[in-house]
């Protein structure tokens, strides 16, 4: 009788936690809409299609792994695809900006645009810079080192930066899907950190540099296939606000 008794209470248990799971995973599930929504307000769609495509893609699998109550997955995706939801958000917001700001207009030249929003018009004109210099760096698989591409296309944005002693930079480290994500958070970081090592070997200051590591969390590409793959093992490069 007593082990009858312990057993009802760890299906009890067992229970309460799952409907805690779910509860968790259907809220993020409702954030990450919410954040789509509000993209697709802002013309995400047209203006940033990669992230807002992303977004989507991560929400539905998400959608499906919560039915299959799967909540811990679910709940990872639904994040993730908030995350882009917001992300194509201010790059649509940016983007459509400059669209305005190519008509010519007095004592201000055209400009292109960046995906970091600046209040002032002096730091919008160095992002929009910074938008068409900065050229992220791509990986081979499971590797951090440095392509000769790779190289050459540092050695063009340190000459911008150095050019421009005022700008900070933030490296992001990202990783393709495959592999745990503790391997690949650890794996981003180690890519961020090798572009780092080197801007610093080219003469850039590392009091002008962070670095971050999203792992797999934020793809370009939400396909499972070696041409998303590819485009998701980078390093991509922000200006500190």
């Amino acid at each position: 009788m007593k082990r009858k008794s312990i057993w009802t209470v760890l299906v009890v248990f067992g229970l309460i936690f799952m409907v805690s799971c779910g509860k968790d995973a259907k809220k993020a599930i409702d954030e990450a809409q919410a954040s789509i929504d509000r993209a697709k307000t802002a013309e995400a769609d047209k203006y940033a299609p990669d992230e807002f495509q992303s977004a989507e893609s991560l929400l539905s699998k998400a959608r499906d792994q919560f039915e299959e109550r799967e909540y811990k997955d679910a709940k990872a995706n639904a994040i993730s695809a908030k995350d882009q939801a917001e992300l194509a958000y201010k790059r649509a917001l940016e983007r459509k900006g400059a669209e305005v700001s190519t008509e010519p207009r007095p004592e201000q030249e055209p400009s292109l645009a960046y995906n970091v929003p600046s209040l002032s018009e002096e730091g919008i004109a160095i992002e929009e810079q910074a938008k068409a210099v900065l050229k992220d760096i791509n990986f081979d698989f499971d590797r951090y080192d440095l392509t000769e591409l790779a190289k050459e296309i540092l050695v063009k944005n340190a000459e911008w930066l150095k050019e421009h002693a005022e700008v900070k930079i933030i490296i992001e480290g990202h990783c393709d899907e495959r592999g745990s994500e503790e391997y690949n958070l650890a794996l981003g970081e180690k890519r961020a950190q090798s572009v780092r090592d080197y801007l610093v070997s080219l003469g850039i200051s590392p009091a002008r540099i962070k670095i971050i590591s999203y792992g797999e969390s934020m793809p370009l590409d939400p396909r499972s296939n070696e041409e998303a793959w590819a485009k998701n093992r980078r390093a991509h490069f922000a200006i500190q606000k």
